[in-house]
């Protein structure tokens, strides 16, 4: 009789399981990345809670989902293999590129596409650069893809001259603290980070290679050298299952640190700025 019923369980956590899966293929498919709850599950599917945490266990021992507390069930891409299949974690508190990160990390990424552009600056690029309006500014944007999948649409805007010297850039293949380090001798020795979330749509839709609609994380930043103007502003868009930010506060942090604090401005994207390095040769 125990082993009838044992039966019994094992096949309704069987069908609960499959129900799961084709319910994560739409998921996938509509770009979202997130479970509903377990009660809402429950009722959708029909399936009684104790056959649906049975077979929401096995998937997370799967890897095809992650479960955290407060947070939810997160649907994991496929073929994701990251260690304790958890995100990656960019930390966003060090004066770090992506690249020097996802290299740290020894993940597969690359620059799959690389605009380098002089444009006069806009309003607002000029403002936050302390430049003066339609001062020539170089406008960078890449596309980094980690283990295949589009994980960050990246720009970043520069001056032409930075400390008394012209800069030269023709390509921007690795991060923007490694090319000012390595190539013009300028260290980063402090950044200013924002965060937003947006919806995608248009051209980040077909870049990052999500529906339109799905959730995305932004970083506006402001890289330091010397002097109170800073030597570069970026605007890093993620694919939050893909890549997510991180930040250590440590316990000295006292609320004395919140004086004078003021406000970020908004950079706005980059215009026209996708254009690949195969279109720039030609």
């Amino acid at each position: 009789m125990a082993q009838q019923s044992e039966a019994v369980r094992q096949t309704r956590v069987d069908e609960a399981e499959s129900m799961l899966r084709s319910l994560i293929a739409e998921y996938r498919r509509s770009g979202s990345h997130r479970l509903p709850p377990e009660k809402e599950l429950s009722d959708q599917l029909g399936l009684s809670r104790t056959s649906l945490r049975a077979a929401l266990a096995r998937l997370q021992s799967e890897g095809e989902i992650v479960r955290r507390r407060r947070v939810g069930t997160l649907i994991n891409r496929p073929g994701q293999r990251w260690e304790g299949r958890s995100w990656l974690a960019y930390p966003v508190d060090m004066i770090l590129s992506l690249s020097e990160y996802l290299n740290a990390v020894g993940v597969d990424y690359t620059v799959q596409a690389v605009g380098i552009r002089r444009d006069p600056a806009s309003e607002d690029t000029a403002i936050a650069l302390g430049l003066s309006p339609g001062s020539p500014v170089f406008s960078a944007s890449r596309l980094y893809e980690v283990e295949g999948e589009p994980a960050a649409f990246v720009e970043h805007s520069l001056p032409t001259v930075l400390h008394g010297r012209d800069v030269h850039i023709e390509s921007l293949t690795e991060g923007v603290t490694t090319f000012l380090r390595d190539t013009e001798h300028i260290r980063v020795t402090r950044a200013e980070s924002m965060f937003t979330a947006e919806a995608a749509s248009g051209d980040l839709s077909r870049e990052l290679q999500v529906a339109e609609g799905a959730p995305l994380l932004v970083m506006q930043a402001r890289l330091y050298s010397e002097g109170s103007s800073p030597v570069t502003i970026g605007r890093l868009v993620f694919r939050p299952d893909v890549l997510c930010l991180v930040t250590t506060v440590s316990e000295d942090a006292s609320p004395d640190a919140a004086t004078g604090l003021g406000a970020m401005p908004l950079v706005k994207p980059l215009k026209d700025a996708t254009t690949t390095a195969d279109e720039e040769a030609r």
